[in-house]
């Protein structure tokens, strides 16, 4: 039987906010149907919420009568729901999920988790570099897919992760910003602070500066 052709969306459709992750790598990393149908009707549901956190009851996925259309029983929603909390997309407290962020982390605990439950990931993990950069520069094109895998084979990830970091706080996205701190601190050497964390050079430069160089090496 062939299913009905959706009609389109109306002028005056509500737009909901959505993670930019879940709509690129961690896309492509969810294959369970299940998990990505909880995730995103969780997130419809916490879009309706206000205040902070936001957290919807997991009794409320349960029960939800598109999910049972979609995935025919609370059997599976549940399954759906437990593939996002392992995978860290959400967390579920005390019969709440809430999206997984830092500051959510915290609240979870006001709501009778274990600060040790509640990382469902592994800290010891190093970041994807190209959900770091997804997070916090742009969309990842082919190209800077090309250029960041070969950064990795010069670089120590850590410089690369670190060079990304600093480009999100400088507030300059983009990948050649990128790429002229690493050839900076390849040339120049990378300072630390005296806490042992990762810190920038000593000269100070702005953006514009920084590619001046760039162009003229």
């Amino acid at each position: 039987m062939t299913e009905s052709t959706f009609p389109g969306f109306g002028a005056a459709v509500k737009r909901l906010p959505v993670p930019a992750p879940l709509l690129a790598s961690l896309l492509a990393d969810i294959a369970d149907c299940a998990e990505l149908k909880c995730t995103l009707r969780f997130l419809w549901y916490e879009a309706q919420q206000s205040g902070a956190p936001k957290r919807v009851p997991v009794s409320t996925l349960q029960t939800d009568g598109v999910l049972l259309q979609a995935l025919g029983s609370e059997d599976e929603i549940e399954r759906g729901i437990a593939l996002a909390v392992e995978r860290g997309a959400l967390i579920e407290a005390g019969g709440w999920l809430l999206l997984r962020t830092p500051q959510n982390e915290r609240a979870a605990e006001r709501f009778g988790l274990a600060p040790s439950q509640t990382a469902v990931a592994y800290p010891s993990e190093r970041p994807n570099i190209f959900r770091l950069y997804e997070e916090n520069i742009g969309m990842l094109t082919p190209l800077v897919a090309d250029e960041l895998r070969a950064a990795e084979e010069e670089y120590p990830s850590e410089w690369v992760e670190a060079a990304i970091r600093e480009a999100a706080a400088g507030s300059v996205r983009s990948w050649r910003y990128i790429e002229a701190i690493l050839e900076r601190w390849k040339r120049e050497g990378r300072g630390t602070r005296s806490s042992g964390k990762p810190g920038r050079h000593s000269e100070a430069l702005t953006a514009a500066e920084l590619l001046e160089r760039r162009r003229r090496s």
